[in-house]
């Protein structure tokens, strides 16, 4: 199998991962040559010991030690034996066709001495001759050979082979890591171009492959999640910057033209300049507030919101916010009532669950119809404390009600309001920070109503 490798893929490639799998390939070659090196080493050895025997047996029997009588040993031993040694007692008879060889040192050899590939005058270490012992009536034979030209050479041939197998394996253990690589980034690279293809034609889609890519088919259909999810993401951010920059440029521009005000004129009138710093601080407390909003629900997110924990009366806090909305809601024609049960106490940040109430007011006030009504009701169930904001103002609708929660939404009724979107995201990070839970229910033209669940104060 041939394969192009061009230069953007070898450039891309990580050397600490090309080598790893290098490293891998050559040396499992390297393992699977010693285990057949090891598996060669005892095939010869075990086909060598046998040939041995095999001459001893085959010289007993000639002679008739089999018959238990005595016997006359032939004159010479047979080919697959270099020595054969006799012990009966304190006698010992040698017989050998090898004239090249010392056999003195074979009195003190152990007649039992019995192995493969040992040194004769000392078997307990490694060597080339073969021993191979038999016990006999009345004595003990044992036969010797040589193996350093037969066996051994052939083994030692095995190993040199090897060696240099292992040595030229490395280029094809590069070559196929190469291979490896190419493999393995091939979906990645596809799925590389098939982004840049969808980001160039804006399109929310990836092409769907057949065949090899096949196991690419979730990770498609989660990055075509999230290039919706970024889009609508960011088409959200770009309406609810415009809301910010139009919220926040009325008061800028108002601070601006009061103070350009005090300081063109001439008059020397203290009340009007202290008339125009009053202005301003109210203009930049609107601005700071906006800000404040924003940096709060940013830590509602990210989990570090800080809460100033203490006992609190449900009852009390509403009637605080009721009182402060009161000539909005008159203005709007808009009746507000709070009833339900009294002393009902729950463990909270007074200021974060008083901007609860006020967002929730706020919205009913701002999205009911003229001469409309909110109701606030208090109530408790399953150790919880229930407060309940229900309006009979526009609604929401279903494809909506899901996504009310979401920083910087707005709802396509909320567009002619002013606002930053992220009242209910405040709203429902500030309960969840407490233990609790915010529901809603709503239908369009009839109303919403929204639930705080808050854990009743155990005492």
């Amino acid at each position: 199998m041939s394969f192009a490798l061009n230069n953007l893929f070898v450039h891309r490639l990580r050397p600490g991962r090309l080598l790893f799998f290098f490293l891998f390939l050559w040396l499992f070659s390297g393992l699977f040559l010693f285990f057949h090196l090891q598996f060669l080493k005892s095939q010869i050895q075990n086909q060598e010991m046998q040939r041995l025997q095999v001459g001893l047996d085959n010289y007993l029997k000639r002679s008739g030690v089999t018959s238990g009588e005595n016997f006359i040993l032939e004159s010479e031993p047979p080919q697959e034996v270099d020595f054969i040694r006799l012990v009966r007692g304190r006698d010992q008879f040698l017989l050998t066709g090898n004239t090249t060889m010392n056999f003195t040192g074979l009195v003190d050899l152990d007649p039992f001495a019995h192995g493969i590939w040992i040194d004769l005058m000392q078997p307990g270490d490694s060597g080339t001759w073969l021993l191979v012992s038999r016990k006999l009536t009345g004595g003990l034979v044992q036969a010797g050979k040589d193996d350093s030209s037969a066996g051994i050479a052939m083994y030692q041939r095995a190993v040199r082979v090897s060696f240099w197998s292992f040595c030229l394996a490395a280029l094809p253990s590069l070559v196929l890591s190469f291979f490896l690589m190419y493999l393995i980034q091939q979906p990645l690279r596809q799925l590389h171009d098939d982004m840049a293809r969808a980001l160039a034609k804006r399109s929310l889609l990836l092409p769907k492959h057949r065949g090899h890519y096949d196991e690419l088919a979730p990770l498609y259909q989660q990055l075509e999640q999230l290039f919706q999810q970024n889009r609508q993401l960011i088409q959200e951010m770009q309406s609810s910057l415009d809301n910010v920059a139009h919220d926040l440029r009325t008061p800028m521009s108002r601070l601006r033209v009061v103070a350009e005000y005090a300081l063109q004129s001439e008059r020397n009138e203290p009340e009007l300049y202290r008339n125009a710093l009053s202005d301003c601080l109210e203009e930049s407390e609107r601005v700071m507030s906006m800000l404040k909003v924003m940096m709060s629900v940013a830590e509602a997110e990210a989990g570090t919101m800080r809460l100033e924990l203490e006992e609190l009366d449900l009852m009390k806090t509403l009637e605080d916010v009721i009182s402060l909305y009161q000539y909005v809601a008159e203005e709007e024609q808009i009746a507000v009532s709070c009833a339900g049960e009294k002393g009902v106490f729950v463990h909270a940040d007074k200021t974060r669950i008083s901007q609860v109430w006020a967002n929730l007011l706020d919205n009913g006030i701002k999205y009911g119809h003229e001469s409309g009504t909110v109701r606030i009701t208090v109530a408790t169930k399953d150790n919880f404390a229930v407060v309940s904001f229900c309006d009979d103002g526009m609604g929401i609708s279903e494809a909506e009600i899901s996504r009310i929660w979401d920083r910087l939404y707005r709802g396509d009724r909320s567009r002619s309001h002013q606002g930053l979107g992220l009242g209910l995201n405040y709203v429902k990070a500030v309960v969840e920070a407490h233990g609790g839970q915010v529901l809603v229910k709503s239908k369009i033209r009839e109303g919403s109503c929204f639930e705080v669940r808050l854990p009743l104060l155990r005492k």
